[in-house]
């Protein structure tokens, strides 16, 4: 692992406060708009094709994952839950990811982005979050936001953004990267805070690039409490913002409060290197020294210390004033066109040894096979993060993408011990870009060597796992749940896009479970 070159904090000049006016509203109510409840439908009961898609058995192969998985608990087989776009070329499913518990009770929600959704203006985009049950998820968005102007691809990121106001309820954050405010495509980021009732149906906090092209919102997700001030915060990622290098990109962290979120960034870091494009993947470490403050993992793909592109994944410590300075950790991909942090994000604590530990996808890095990804995950401890992977995993299949999507599976068996997803958008296995996802369960040592769950789009061009994480618990049964985007996969309409959630358990699941080459090697 090489050096890194110095990476400069501005603390004040990128963003400027931003009034709540843009015209990003909420839709009209579920069932009098297009995302209506014959459009966006929840199995079981409904979607057959998909269900008996995902249930066929696939002929056994040579270099594949087969037989049983004896010992095995965690995920259902077929989705519990399923959601569409119901309109040609939406991509729902383009983003996915975990609410939290909008609405205080007691069950976590999902969110879904939908970046080519049309309500009046062309590619617009929109975000839909379904409230959790005892019964799993809700069959029909209870809450929905487009963007409202044309190609301004609403919803392009999405997530938690934690309890930024410390009312008890959990906000969500989206990102429209192309929006234009003042600049084109300079980009914008909205919360909407949670409430007994749901969600606001305005933005109650929002920031823009202001700047031309920044693609502010490219990437977004809840920062955890980096100060330690019981408020959750926010980050933001503008990969194409530049002071000073062309393409260099940034990233900003704004602090929670009883008031709600700051106006101006309080934290501030940018590429400082030509074409780096920091900031396209940010998203909470999680706390990967134990000191009781949330630390932020980003990751500049592009960027470049002995060989072109090979990308590197930095973390910030926090504290009692903020993040640090300067990055805490770094890794780089060390081989051209790597793409290190293609995705990043927490893996929460997956040996139980009480740090949090990150993992970092590299879509196009060649570990036997061309382009055909990898997955790493570096172990937390008093002192920081490992130095190198504690662990790796591969898809053996040449242009598959595994790594273009990773993040925390949370806890899916209820061993203590949390785990890790995968999603691989073009992989193959009997359709071309099909698509596949895959969980690891965590333990004592760490992550499965092998994928213990794991299912494929079982369609052409249907790009399952162009976005995956956790669920949180939808269904209150104390198992976590995943969810899984295929924006590509029809169902009625082309390109309309789906998003699929499996639930968590302790049931033993002994089954012909995954047929994928997917494996581990030593990193």
């Amino acid at each position: 692992m090489h050096g890194h070159k110095q990476l400069n904090l501005i603390l004040a000049l990128l963003l400027l406060p931003a009034a709540i006016v843009w015209p990003i509203r909420s839709a009209t109510p579920p069932g009098t708009n297009s995302l209506a409840p014959e459009t966006l439908q929840g199995i079981p009961g409904a979607n057959a094709e998909w269900r008996a898609a995902v249930q066929k058995d696939l002929p056994q192969s040579e270099g594949h994952i087969t037989g049983q998985m004896a010992g095995v608990t965690g995920l259902s087989l077929v989705p519990d839950w399923l959601g569409e776009g119901n309109q040609e070329d939406a991509d729902f499913g383009y983003s996915v990811g975990t609410a939290g518990d909008v609405n205080g009770d007691g069950y976590d929600d999902v969110i879904v982005g939908a970046i080519y959704y049309t309500n009046g203006q062309d590619a617009e985009g929109a975000a839909a979050v379904y409230y959790g049950s005892a019964d799993g998820l809700s069959l029909v968005p209870n809450w929905l936001a487009e963007g409202d102007q044309a190609d301004s691809r609403f919803g392009w990121s999405v997530g938690t953004a934690g309890d930024v106001n410390g009312d008890g309820y959990d906000d969500i954050i989206v990102g429209a990267p192309l929006y234009d405010r003042g600049q084109t495509d300079e980009g914008v980021a909205a919360v909407f805070y949670g409430s007994a009732t749901g969600l606001s149906l305005v933005p109650n906090w929002g920031d823009e690039g202001d700047q031309a092209g920044a693609e502010f919102g490219y990437s977004v997700g809840t920062a955890g409490d980096v100060n330690g001030d019981g408020y959750d915060d926010v980050i933001v990622g503008a990969p194409i913002y530049e002071d000073g290098q062309t393409r260099e990109g940034a990233a900003a962290v704004y602090h929670g409060s009883a008031g709600g979120l700051a106006f101006l960034p309080g934290w501030l870091g940018e590429g400082d290197q030509v074409n780096a494009v920091f900031g396209y993947a940010v998203g909470t470490a999680g706390d990967v020294n134990g000191d009781g403050y949330a630390d932020v993992i980003v990751s500049a793909p592009n960027y470049e210390n002995g060989q072109a592109n090979e990308g590197a994944a930095f973390v910030y410590h926090g504290s009692a004033s903020g993040l640090s300075q300067l990055p805490a950790w770094m890794d780089e991909g060390d081989q051209v066109e790597a793409y290190l942090g293609d995705s990043v994000g927490t893996a929460v604590d997956v040996n139980g040894d009480g740090y949090d530990d990150v993992i970092v996808g590299a879509s196009d890095y060649d570990h036997g096979e061309v382009d055909e990804g990898v997955a790493v995950v570096y172990h937390g401890s008093a002192a920081g993060l490992s130095l190198v992977p504690n662990w790796l995993g591969e898809s053996n299949q040449a242009f598959s993408g595994f790594g273009w999507s990773s993040g925390t599976a949370g806890d899916v068996n209820g061993d203590g011990y949390d785990d890790v997803i995968v999603g691989a958008p073009e992989y193959n296995h009997g359709q071309l870009y099909e698509g596949a996802a895959v969980v690891y369960l965590g333990s004592a040592t760490g992550l499965s060597l092998v994928p213990n769950w794991g299912d494929e789009g079982d369609q052409i061009e249907a790009y399952l796992g162009d976005s995956v994480g956790t669920a949180g618990d939808v269904n209150g049964d104390g198992y976590s749940d995943v969810i899984v985007g295929a924006p590509g996969y029809d169902l009625g309409q082309l390109d309309e896009g789906v998003a699929a959630v499996y639930h968590g358990s302790g049931t033993n699941i002994s089954h012909n479970l995954i047929y994928m080459p997917l494996a581990l090697r030593n990193p």
